[in-house]
């Protein structure tokens, strides 16, 4: 209970000032803009076609993924009329490996379904540091889009479910639920309901819940780093503010890791909040002894 009340009393000490909006310039996005990456190597940005996915140096994992795969006929008969007045957004990335295997199955699937490419969207996301998961015209921005590939669908304007990542039966069988209404949740469905959460609810309801909150997500979350990737994204997209409540939830949900309070610590330290920096570390070292970074930062901290 004390930590608990630890994470509360720090997330309540920096949330006004840090509660407001990140405004993002909209940018108009290029078709199949392809730049340089960190590695070296040439990527996608922003909206982009499938014919550009058909073309070197992307044509390789593209057309060998799309081929490989069977489409499950007997479903996607029964999925075929269910799908004829939806529209799909996917989000993903060239240089993401999980994209690269099953955006080209996404496709395979929706041709086998007779989908025309004006019912799709493909979005290309970035993995440079100061982009990270974003694309130039951030069409991702307030969509929650935290794993790529992430496939939307939408039946009108209305989002009726998502496949985060990979799906969890096969893609026949995901889009059956989802398409037909049934009950479906996607890979890492924690995170997901918590990214609806902070789409929904003022910040300061959010700070006054977490309890509750970290109760909802319990059965959900699949780990601690599931969260940790989380209010990383959210920090390298300077959404600080849901960054911290997040850091915060993970340490009611695992209270006894060291790795969630290091992490909460250097992220209070970071926002200039070296007292609650100081209490994580104290809360990381209590648990773990030998734990150097916390150790470090707290040394750092009293030398301030």
């Amino acid at each position: 209970m004390k930590s608990i009340y630890i994470a509360a009393t720090i997330f309540f000490s920096i949330l006004f000032t840090l509660c407001s909006t990140h405004a993002v310039a909209q940018n108009n996005a290029l078709y199949n803009q392809t730049v340089t990456n960190g590695q070296g190597n040439v990527i996608l940005l922003g909206k982009s076609t499938r014919e550009r996915l058909q073309q070197a140096p992307f044509d390789s994992w593209f057309d060998k993924n799309y081929a490989d795969y069977t489409v499950d006929t007997v479903a996607a008969q029964r999925l075929k009329p269910l799908l004829q007045h939806k529209r799909f957004v996917i989000f993903m990335g060239t240089w993401c490996g999980d994209s690269r295997r099953e955006v080209p199955r996404i496709y395979k699937l929706l041709d086998y379904c007779g989908i025309p490419a004006s019912q799709i969207e493909l979005i290309n996301l970035n993995n440079a540091d100061t982009a990270y998961k974003q694309s130039p015209g951030h069409e991702e921005k307030g969509l929650n889009i935290f794993r790529v590939p992430d496939l939307l669908v939408y039946d009108g304007k209305h989002e009726i479910g998502r496949v985060i990542e990979s799906p969890v039966a096969s893609w026949e069988k995901d889009l059956l639920a989802i398409a037909g209404k049934e009950s479906y949740q996607p890979h890492y469905a924690g995170t997901a309901t918590l990214g609806k959460l902070y789409s929904t609810t003022p910040l300061e309801k959010l700070a006054k819940d977490t309890q509750a909150i970290a109760a909802t997500l319990k059965p959900l979350v699949i780990a601690r780093g599931e969260l940790h990737s989380y209010g990383n994204l959210l920090m390298q997209s300077k959404d600080t503010a849901h960054a911290m409540l997040t850091y915060c939830i993970n340490t009611q949900l695992y209270p006894g890791d060291p790795v969630a309070w290091t992490t909460l610590a250097t992220a209070c330290f970071k926002t200039g909040d070296k007292r609650g920096a100081a209490n994580c570390c104290r809360v990381a070292l209590g648990l773990q002894p030998d734990n150097k970074e916390a150790a470090a930062l707290l040394q750092q901290l009293d030398g301030l």
